[in-house]
Formats: structure tokens, C-alpha cells, sequence
């Protein structure tokens, strides 16, 4: 082989976007940092561009079917405290009543993770591509969601205790602020959001990211004085998401991931 000729080869494969294949492959660890490797075989590739996993393609959207499924587990497990005692003398009115507590619980739990979602779905309508460090933000910000069900039957059990109020709000207002991190990493690197966002857009995505852990924390001191004014104090999530969603541009009006199609 000539020298050109190797010259030639050498440069074709610096040119070749790099891969990654499905979990479990070495192509992962190029995703992570770990290292760089190009697989081939039965799996199917996805194309990167500078290590990352571009929208339209099998592995970011299976992030996002992660990210679902998360949700709805989390949901699924706010009820799980809501049984039916068995008994031939079961009086109806009493497990109603005594249930009161766990029934506030679950709608409290069941809205905030709402609110959540609502905002995770906002930041991936923009987000156009993923690199590893997004991936293990919104990998953490999973796990705050998961863990939610927790604080709320604390709360639940607990009947207004201080105790049980701060660390339902800290919780919530960490995971508020995890989720707010996302977006903001995704704002500061190039690449990963869609371009034609305006400054509003981005501006208004990021305000109704970081209601939630804004109002929570502020409850945090008034519910070491009060534990049940805090918890009038968290009906404001729901007025100012409201109020800042009528003052600011909806992000609806640019999705650049619905045009993008599926590799």
C-alpha cells in the first residue's frame, strides 16, 4: 500500500462520525468518558455527533421512555399506603375517615409530580441532543421523583409535624432544583437545545423549572413556626406556574425534535 493511499484510509476514518451501540456495549463508554470505541454488528448504531446522542434516535428516546416510566412508578406507589382493611365488621365510614390523611397525601403527591413531569416534558421538547452529564442530571433528578412517595406518607402519617413537613419540603424543593439544574446545563452548552428558543422562551421555561423549589423552600422557615401555614404557603406552585405562563411566551411555538426523524 503506498503512503498516499494510507494517508487516504487514515483520513476516512478520522471523518466517520463516531457510534454507539445499545447498553452493555463497549460504545457506551464513549457516551460516559470512559473511553472511545467503534462497534459494529446485529445491534443497531446510533450516530453521534461530539459524543452525543442526537434527538430522533433509538437511545435518547429511550432515555425519555426511562424518564415516563420513572414518573409513573412514582405515582403508582403514592396510593400503595390506601388499603381496605379486611374484616366481616368493617365499617365503611370509619376506614373513610381514618383514610382522610393518606387520600390529602396522594393528591398532594400525585400534583407535585405533575407539576414535575410538566416541567421534564418542557425541557425535552427542547433539548436536541444529550450528552453524558445531562443524562446522569436527569438520572438524579429520577431518583428524587422515586423517592418522593416517601415524604409524602410522612407526611401523611405524621399530621402536620414539623418534622415531617420540613423534610417533605426540603425534598421537594431538591428536587425542583435538580430538575431546574438540567435545564440550565442544557442552556450552557451548546448543541444540546434547540437554537430557534428565544431568549423569552428559555427565560419562561426556566421560571416555571424553579417555582416549585422557590415556594418550598420559603415554607421551610414558616413551617418551623407553623407547620399548617406551610402548607397553605404551597398552594402558590399553582398560582404563579398560572401567572407566569400568561405573562411569558409558550415554549409550544418551536419544537425543533418534531422535526427530526427517527434514525
Amino acid at each position: 500500500m503506498s503512503g498516499s493511499e494510507s494517508t487516504s484510509g487514515d483520513r476516512d476514518s478520522q471523518d466517520r462520525p463516531a457510534v454507539l451501540a445499545r447498553p452493555g456495549h463497549r460504545g457506551w463508554r464513549s457516551l460516559w468518558g470512559w473511553g472511545r470505541g467503534h462497534l459494529t454488528g446485529r445491534d443497531e448504531e446510533v450516530r453521534l455527533v461530539g459524543g452525543r446522542l442526537k434527538a430522533g434516535s433509538l437511545e435518547f428516546e429511550r432515555v425519555l421512555f426511562f424518564s415516563d416510566a420513572v414518573f409513573a412508578i412514582a405515582i403508582t406507589l403514592l396510593v400503595v399506603d390506601l388499603r381496605v382493611p379486611f374484616s366481616s365488621a368493617i365499617r365503611s365510614a370509619h376506614v373513610l375517615r381514618d383514610a382522610v390523611p393518606q387520600m390529602i397525601g396522594f393528591g398532594l403527591g400525585f400534583a407535585l409530580i405533575g407539576v414535575f413531569w410538566l416541567g421534564h416534558h418542557s425541557v425535552f421538547r427542547q433539548v436536541t441532543a444529550l450528552n453524558g452529564v445531562l443524562i446522569r442530571l436527569n438520572l438524579l433528578f429520577l431518583g428524587t421523583i422515586a423517592f418522593l412517595p416517601y415524604p409524602t406518607a410522612l407526611l401523611s402519617a405524621a399530621l402536620s409535624q414539623v418534622a415531617a413537613t420540613v423534610f417533605f419540603a426540603a425534598w421537594v424543593a431538591a428536587a425542583g432544583l435538580t430538575e431546574a439544574a438540567i435545564w440550565l446545563y442544557a442552556l450552557r452548552v451548546p448543541g444540546l437545545v434547540d437554537p430557534d428558543l428565544s431568549r423569552a422562551q428559555r427565560r419562561g421555561v426556566a421560571q416555571r423549572i424553579l417555582v416549585a423549589p422557590v415556594v418550598f423552600l420559603v415554607s421551610i422557615p414558616v413551617a418551623f413556626v407553623d407547620p399548617n401555614s406551610a402548607e397553605f404557603v404551597w398552594i402558590m406552585v399553582w398560582v404563579l406556574n398560572h401567572l407566569i405562563s400568561r405573562m411569558t411566551p409558550g415554549e409550544e411555538t418551536s419544537h425543533a425534535r418534531d422535526d427530526i426523524p427517527a434514525r
